[in-house]
C-alpha cells in the first residue's frame, strides 16, 4: 500500500520530544507563570485580537490588522505541541504495512468519533466563559485520542 503522506520514522522521536516538552512546560508555565514568561512578552502582529486579560498597553480595546502587546507563552507551546503531534501522528513505523495502515484508519475514526462525542457534551454541561477555555484545549483533543489509540493497539497487536 503506498502511503503518500507520511514523513520517515526519523520524525517520530523529534515529535514526541515536542509534543511531550511542550505539554509539560506548558503546565508548568501555566501553574507558575500565568500570566506568560516577561521574556515572551511582544508586539505580535494580529488579525483580530486583544490583550484578552488587561495586561498590555491598550488594554480590552480589539485590534484588527494590527499589533497587540501580548505574550505568547502559551501561543508558543501550542504551536510545539500541534507541531509534535502532527510529527508523531505523520511518521511512518518501522514497518509500515497494510495492517499497520489499517490500525490508522481505526484509529482516526475512533479518536473523530470520540472527538465529537466529548463535544456534544460539552455543549451540554459547561456554560460561559468556561465553555470558551474548554473549546480551547479541545481543539487537541483529536491529537491526542488518535496517537494514544493507535499506539494502544501497535502494543496490543504486538503481544
Amino acid at each position: 500500500m503506498e502511503t503518500k503522506f507520511l514523513l520517515s520514522n526519523k520524525f517520530k522521536p523529534v515529535g514526541w520530544l515536542l509534543f511531550l516538552g511542550s505539554a509539560l512546560l506548558w503546565v508548568y508555565f501555566s501553574l507558575l507563570h500565568p500570566d506568560g514568561l516577561p521574556v515572551l512578552q511582544m508586539d505580535v502582529f494580529t488579525i483580530a485580537g486583544s490583550d484578552f486579560f488587561g495586561n498590555g498597553s491598550r488594554g480590552r480595546e480589539t485590534v484588527y490588522f494590527g499589533l497587540i502587546n501580548t505574550s505568547i507563552t502559551e501561543t508558543l507551546f501550542g504551536l510545539l505541541f500541534i507541531l509534535g503531534g502532527l510529527l508523531i501522528v505523520f511518521s511512518r513505523e518501522k514497518v509500515e504495512d497494510e495492517f499497520i495502515a489499517r490500525l490508522r484508519l481505526q484509529s482516526f475514526q475512533w479518536s473523530f468519533m470520540i472527538n465529537y462525542i466529548l463535544l456534544f457534551l460539552l455543549f451540554f454541561f459547561i456554560h460561559g466563559m468556561e465553555f470558551l477555555f474548554v473549546m480551547v484545549y479541545h481543539m487537541f483533543t483529536i491529537l491526542i485520542l488518535f496517537i494514544c489509540r493507535f499506539h494502544y493497539l501497535l502494543y496490543k497487536n504486538k503481544n
